[in-house]
């Protein structure tokens, strides 16, 4: 079993260094951000996600999903 983060306005500041520091310690961190393409050195994986469009907030949840379900898939399974 692991454990799935999701942290908004991962991009900077305070979020991106709870991002870093779960992600270090082997959690499986996704962070949003308005913008993710700006952020491409970023220690864990970041989604396009603005928190005020409810579109973006279901695509960015079922990204988490997919994601999610081909880390679980045995190999050769995805």
């Amino acid at each position: 079993m692991y454990k799935v983060i999701l942290i908004t306005g991962g991009s900077s500041g305070i979020g991106k260094a709870i991002g870093e520091f779960l992600s270090d310690k082997g959690y499986i961190v996704y962070g949003t951000s308005r913008d993710s393409s700006k952020y491409p050195e970023s220690k864990f994986k970041l989604l396009t996600m603005d928190v005020t469009n409810n579109d973006q907030i279901n695509s960015c949840v079922n990204q988490i999903i997919d994601y999610a379900n081909h880390a679980a898939a045995p190999a050769g399974e995805m």
